[in-house]
């Protein structure tokens, strides 16, 4: 025993160590290497976030101002230029495609210049303008599409405009786009507290306001971003550029972000890993320590288990000795005992011709001769129920009366039933039909179900059988008022070696035998608790006539 104890002892050390090591010395190699790369990490981290970051905002502003021209196109494809010509109508779009108050006011221009229709804040100043000279107004005909840089204009708020024609280029329709909505879509492009994110266009303008409040490009930054080299990345000592072009290269969206704040987060990043390298190293020993003892003794009651295994699979064995002993003896019993039937029947045959008053106490013999016969019977009974016990599961069917089989079962525990006052209830229906199935298979089902409701009650309870047909099966329930089943053990009732009894008293075979039995005849067996307590054992059984089976 102590031999065993400093087995398992041993194990759970060594996997403490090993766990820990594991663990721990990974995080500490990492730590160390980061400690001296910090800085040439920080700085390839940079340049892959500030790419990431560009690649993202040029994404969602292209995809804001294709939403815009799509919104607009689609306006014109869906409707004709008589449609638009009401402005009513003009207004009830404005209304619908403008939910969130980011398009500033729709106008609608006829193909010779002239304003047909107008919802916006700014009616009085644009009442009556022609645009037939307007530089944006001719693009817009000539290409379908146009969007004008950042203006003030006369609304003396930035803003820009998105204008698309008809497929017919009669008229023009035309949003203004207010620009704070456009800039809000770089605040979170920031990279740092020292970090920039703007737009410019080809004269070097400021389309979104700088987030560092700069009003033009310094002449470093002047010389370095190009609309030639609209997709790089661009390093100098203090910071990083990342440039991508929008709107087919009609502006320039510019990322900057600055060494030095990015090294001020790596710098506290490192101090938080010795930190967690520490906290870890002691996470990982108690881990290790917990994980290890529950690995150990899982694998001491693994063993306990497999050693329980070996005794009960040498008891089936054992049971299955018995069970061939036990048909040796049945058939080496029937032959005396037909032999004994046959002389008492004979003798009983021979009496009435003997002269009463030359053979004294007739009568005694004959009341002797019929008590051999009955106990004979008797005997003859129990070797019969004994080689249907031993007989081997052949599968081989036939027809059978259910009832009289749960009644033949019935009987092989009756004793030990009243013995422990224990009632047995029958609710037979009497006009169920014979069914082909396999007999001592079934009632081993029968035998195996209500010993274990004997033993699961112990004492003073009772036990009905009840048996009914419903269309094509036979249902046999039996219900027990024992304590039941607990959650954990109804899930696993059918598993092989199971058992909810005291060690010693079952090999955990019987209900997995049950349930292969049940299965192999075609029918199921389910178990379930009661409402109140016990448990229910239902069996189906289906209805098979000899001329189905044949056929099968």
């Amino acid at each position: 025993m102590q031999r065993k104890k400093n087995y398992y002892t041993t194990i759970t050390r060594r996997l403490i160590i090993t766990f820990f090591l594991l663990s721990v010395v990974p995080i500490i190699g990492f730590a160390w290497i980061m400690k001296d790369t910090v800085e040439e990490t920080n700085i390839i981290k940079l340049k892959e976030l500030a790419t990431s970051t560009i690649e993202h905002r040029e994404e969602v502003i292209s995809r804001f101002l294709h939403e815009k021209i799509n919104l607009l196109s689609m306006l014109t494809n869906l409707y004709s230029p008589e449609y638009f010509a009401t402005p009513a109508n003009v207004e009830r779009l404005f209304f619908a495609m403008n939910p969130t108050g980011n398009i500033v006011d729709l106008q609608v221009i006829d193909a010779s210049g002239r304003q047909q229709a107008y919802v916006g804040p700014y009616r009085s100043m644009i009442e009556g303008k022609m645009y037939q000279d307007a530089l944006w107004f001719k693009e817009t005909l000539l290409s379908g599409v146009h969007i004008s840089d950042v203006f003030a204009g006369y609304r003396n708020t930035p803003h820009f405009v998105v204008a698309v024609t008809d497929p017919l280029k009669t008229y023009v329709l035309r949003a203004t786009i207010n620009s704070s909505i456009f800039n809000s879509l770089l605040h979170s492009a920031q990279l740092g507290p020292s970090g920039d994110a703007f737009i410019i266009n080809h004269s070097g303008e400021f389309q979104t306001p700088s987030l560092q409040n700069a009003t033009e490009l310094s002449d470093i930054e002047k010389r370095m971003i190009s609309f030639k080299r609209d997709s790089e990345s661009i390093v100098t000592d203090t910071d990083v550029y990342v440039t991508r072009s929008i709107d087919e290269g009609k502006w320039l969206l510019v990322l900057k972000a600055r060494f030095s704040d990015s090294l001020d987060y790596y710098l506290q990043i490192r101090n938080r890993i010795l930190v967690i390298v520490i906290v870890i190293s002691v996470l990982s020993m108690a881990a290790a320590t917990y994980t290890s003892t529950s690995l150990t003794r899982k694998l001491e009651q693994s063993d306990r288990e497999y050693a329980s295994i070996n005794q009960q699979i040498v008891q089936v064995e054992k049971m299955a000795t018995v069970g061939r002993l036990a048909a040796g003896i049945a058939h080496e019993i029937n032959n005396p005992l037909q032999m004994i039937t046959s002389l008492a029947g004979w003798t009983k045959e021979l009496l009435p011709d003997e002269n009463p008053e030359t053979v004294k106490h007739l009568s005694e013999y004959e009341e002797t001769i019929t008590k051999i016969q009955y106990h004979v019977k008797r005997a003859a009974t129990v070797t019969h129920r004994l080689l249907g016990f031993s007989r081997k599961m052949s599968a081989e069917k036939e027809q059978v009366d259910i009832n009289n089989l749960l009644n033949e079962t019935i009987s092989f525990l009756s004793n030990e039933a009243q013995n422990n006052n224990i009632t047995i209830k029958q609710n037979m229906d009497s006009e169920l039909p014979r069914t082909m199935t396999d007999g001592p298979q079934l009632q081993q089902v029968f035998f195996n179900i209500l010993n274990n409701s004997i033993d699961a009650i112990g004492q003073d309870g009772a036990i009905v059988i009840t048996s009914r047909l419903d269309a094509s099966n036979i249902y046999i329930e039996m219900v027990d008022n024992g304590p039941g089943f607990s959650p954990e053990a109804m899930k696993k009732v059918f598993d092989p070696f199971f058992t909810t009894k005291e060690p010693g008293k079952g090999t955990g075979l019987g209900m997995s035998i049950c349930y292969d039995i049940m299965q192999k005849l075609g029918g199921s067996i389910d178990i379930r608790n009661g409402q109140q307590r016990g448990a229910i054992v239902t069996l189906t059984v289906p209805v098979v006539s000899s001329s189905t089976a044949s056929i099968s």
